[in-house]
């Protein structure tokens, strides 16, 4: 028998039995197990900055952390991190019982309320000292502004997604710089300068923006500055009258010294006037006929002639070549042609419908006076394809003109500029690409305006200043028009459009920014005088008319009364003396002088012939000129002519060349010959005058060396004497002793002197080279010694020849003898 045995029992049961029991136990070790689970699952372990949010019916209970314990399995539970912000964020913090919500600043640490939940964390606006920011109600268009230094964040009352957040930077005003400031209630301009009390640091309130900062104006002492104000007054502006009224000026700007200038700040809508003169400032180059035409006019190609000679226009060169450059100076409403300055074709036939005027001056009251091409809503313009490429980028400068203000440049689903009355919107396509409402305020200002295709946001769109986009992409329209839907007309002015085939870069796009806010600044500034001027004239822009002494080269051809054509050059020296008359009698004062002076000038030299005329240049221009000089033709222009010179005359034709080379020539050489001649004789008269100095030298050198001589002899005469006395003083003292009386000490003396002057003789006698010949015959020769004769007086002892006498028979023996005696 085994041991389990179906009949077995086992601890008193039987098979079914066990069977069940097992099952039981089964059944008990599972709930068991889920009911440790569950018991397990219910024990919770909170860190330090943990938060469990417990529901018990409509209850919440939070515990915080650290905590652990055992929970009820059967209640809602939820894990959360406590409230942690830095000191750069705040959070906006909901309470579901009450509805309501509070705003936790950082720097923070806690837990929230079991009711609370964290509707959004954010970072605070930080502003600077010189920085504040405009928030406007998107909804009802309500501002408010907050100026630094703080960090700004959200209140309960505020939702800055429903918001416009403007940052912008405070203007410094101080001695040079004001702010001209629009009131969007009033829509009007006006300038706020530190003399008035203003705080140096300018924030604007509410509904007030800063257009532009206003630099000081300077005049010069020698300048005078024209001014057209709001009411279309001339006023001028004198920098050598220290007593010129001017309204913006600050009392500590005001000079008291005559010539000391002024200094003031440009009122709004005053403009200064931008005169456009002819140039003569240069010498002209070649033989005169031809001026060099300005750089400020196109080519001479009918295709490219341009009219408008903006400054700022035409100086502008683009890195990246434009497809289309509308600018309203140049187009032609008569002939309907928009003269295209990019690299596409010219536009023809623009206006559809209705007329244009292409003007500064249109209603409105913008802050700048550009050219434009403006319409009601009566004008329909026509574009075409414009935009002629699925990448593409557009840059404007447009304005609502009127009371009708809808959208300006538009397609299908496509607008750029404005719509519904509000400035620096855009839509390319179905979505709409930037709705931020007026960007540019007040409504009627000029709006400059870049938006592109395709690239980054927010730089996808510009606006002025801004970086406004806020969805990238865009369709291309099938065409651009104006006025175009008649439920989306407006009153309009268009100063400018370009276009490009591609995505700008963010520099290419910032490059033309610039280019449009230049375009602004100097419109603010300037008013561009309207000129006739020819387009192969140079000109020059003035700004500031100079007082001073001005120069202008001239060089045509004159005839003279022998009909002799000449290429005559010179300058005329000429000064504004009186500005108001210059500008009220002339719009070009240099051009009126040049062709003035250059009708004086043919007026004079054709009344003389040539040969008189280079004979008296000098007096023919002299008396031009006096007969110019009083003429009221300057005076009523305010002008003073001081001089007329002519620097050259150079004949024109071969056969006057030929015979002036030979009238010069022979008059050359005359000029040289008496040149010659007058050297020559100037030559002569020297030499002649030298012989005569020479002369006169000469006389005075003998009379000075006879004299010299003279002093010399006496000199010597003196000496020698004096020292013969002094030997003979010695002498006669020698002898005293021995011959008392001084008659026989004198005699002796001279004895003593004869007989040294023979043994003088004697010796050079027989001691020198000459010979001595004693010829026997034909002689009658007796040497007579001393001491034959005795002592004879000296005038007696000498050699004598006597005729007829006989020689000694031994004269040798005499002579020896005489010898021996001394």
């Amino acid at each position: 028998m085994g041991l389990f045995d179906d009949d077995d029992e086992v601890c008193g049961m039987d098979t079914d039995k066990q069977t069940i029991c097992v099952g039981c136990t089964g059944c008990c070790s599972v709930i068991g197990f889920i009911t440790f689970c569950v018991i397990i699952s219910a024990y919770h372990h909170l860190g330090p900055d943990e938060q469990l949010v417990v529901r018990r019916g409509k209850i919440y209970v939070a515990v915080n952390g650290p905590w652990s314990g055992q929970m009820n399995p059967f209640e809602s539970k939820t894990r959360r991190q406590a409230l942690k912000l830095e000191a750069t964020q705040y959070a906006k913090v909901l309470d579901k019982k009450t509805n309501t919500y509070r705003v936790v600043v950082g720097p923070y640490f806690e837990f929230l309320k079991a009711d609370e939940n964290v509707v959004d964390t954010s970072e605070k606006i930080v502003l600077a000292r010189d920085e504040y920011i405009v928030l406007i109600n998107k909804l009802n268009g309500q501002e408010r502004v907050v100026k630094g230094p703080m960090m700004l964040y959200e209140n309960v009352t505020d939702n800055f997604k429903a918001m416009r957040l403007v940052k912008k930077i405070a203007t410094y005003l101080d001695e040079e710089t004001a702010a001209v400031i629009a009131n969007k209630n009033t829509a009007g301009l006006s300038l706020v300068t530190h003399c008035s009390g203003t705080d140096t640091l300018y924030v604007p309130p509410p509904n007030i923006r800063v257009v532009e900062e206003r630099k000081l104006t300077f005049v010069k002492p020698n300048e005078v500055l024209v001014v057209r104000d709001e009411d279309g007054r001339t006023q001028f502006y004198d920098g050598s009258n220290p007593s010129t009224v001017v309204d913006f000026q600050c009392p500590s700007a005001a000079s008291s010294e005559p010539g000391g200038g002024l200094a003031f700040w440009l009122p709004p809508y005053s403009r200064i006037i931008r005169m456009v003169w002819s140039d003569y400032s240069t010498p002209v180059e070649g033989n005169g006929t031809t001026i060099v035409a300005s750089s400020a006019v196109a080519s001479a190609s009918p295709r490219r002639r341009r009219t408008s000679r903006n400054i700022v226009v035409n100086k502008q060169i683009f890195s990246s070549t434009p497809q289309m450059w509308l600018v309203a100076g140049d187009y032609n409403k008569d002939t309907k042609l928009w003269i295209n300055r990019g690299s596409g074709p010219n536009l023809t036939n623009l206006v559809t419908k209705g007329t244009v005027m292409v003007s500064s001056s249109v209603g409105g009251g913008p802050s700048a006076n550009l050219m434009s091409i403006n319409g009601n809503t009566g004008t329909t313009l026509n574009f075409g394809n414009l935009l002629a490429s699925s990448s593409w980028t557009i840059c404007s400068l447009t304005r609502y003109a009127g009371t009708t203000r809808r959208e300006i440049l538009q397609g299908t689903d496509w607008f750029h500029g404005h719509y519904g009355g509000h400035t620096g919107v855009a839509r390319y396509g179905l979505n709409s690409t930037q709705v931020l409402v007026d960007v540019v305020e007040p409504t009627l200002e000029w709006v400059p305006m870049c938006g592109s295709s395709g690239g980054p946001t927010p730089d996808n769109i510009l606006v002025g200043d801004e970086a406004v986009g806020e969805k990238s992409g865009g369709s291309t329209p099938s065409g651009i028009y104006v006025n175009q839907n008649t439920l989306s007309t407006s009153d309009f002015a268009i100063a400018e459009i370009i276009t490009w085939t591609k995505v700008l870069s963010k520099d290419e796009k910032q490059e033309a920014m610039d280019y449009l806010m230049e375009r602004l600044d100097d419109a603010k500034t300037y008013m561009d005088q309207a000129s006739s001027l020819g387009e192969k004239t140079q000109i020059r822009y003035v700004t500031a008319i100079d007082t001073r002494m001005q120069r202008s080269f001239y060089k045509f051809e004159v005839r003279s009364k022998d009909n002799v054509k000449l290429l005559l050059e010179g300058t005329v020296y000429w000064a504004i003396k009186d500005a108001r008359r210059a500008v009220n009698g002339t719009a070009d004062p240099e051009g009126d002088v040049w062709f003035r002076a250059r009708s004086t000038l043919i007026g004079a030299i054709s009344a003389v012939n040539v040969n008189d005329f280079m004979q008296r240049l000098n007096t023919i221009i002299e008396d031009a000129f006096n007969a110019e000089k009083g003429d009221t033709f300057y005076s009523d222009r305010g002008i003073e002519l001081i001089n007329l010179d002519v620097l050259s005359y150079t004949p024109m034709d071969s056969r006057t060349i030929k015979s002036l080379n030979t009238l010069i020539k022979t008059k050359t050489e005359r000029m040289v010959a008496l040149g010659k001649q007058r050297t020559e004789n100037e030559v002569r008269a020297l030499k002649i005058d030298g012989d005569v100095r020479l002369a006169a030298n000469k006389t005075q050198l003998i009379e000075a060396q006879a004299l010299n001589d003279k002093l010399e002899a006496e000199t010597r005469g003196a000496t020698e004497g004096g020292r013969k006395a002094t030997t003979i003083n010695e002498f006669l003292n020698g002898v005293k002793y021995i011959f008392p009386d001084t008659a026989k000490r004198v005699k002796l003396y001279r004895e003593h002197i004869i007989r040294n002057a023979l043994a003088i003789q004697t010796q050079h006698l027989f001691t020198g080279k000459a010979k001595v010949f004693l010829k026997p015959k034909g002689q009658n020769l007796t040497l007579m010694l001393p001491t034959d004769v005795g002592y004879a007086l000296p005038d007696e002892r000498r050699l004598k020849t006597k005729r007829g006498a006989s020689n000694p028979a031994n004269p040798s023996s005499a002579m020896a003898r005489h010898v021996h005696e001394l």
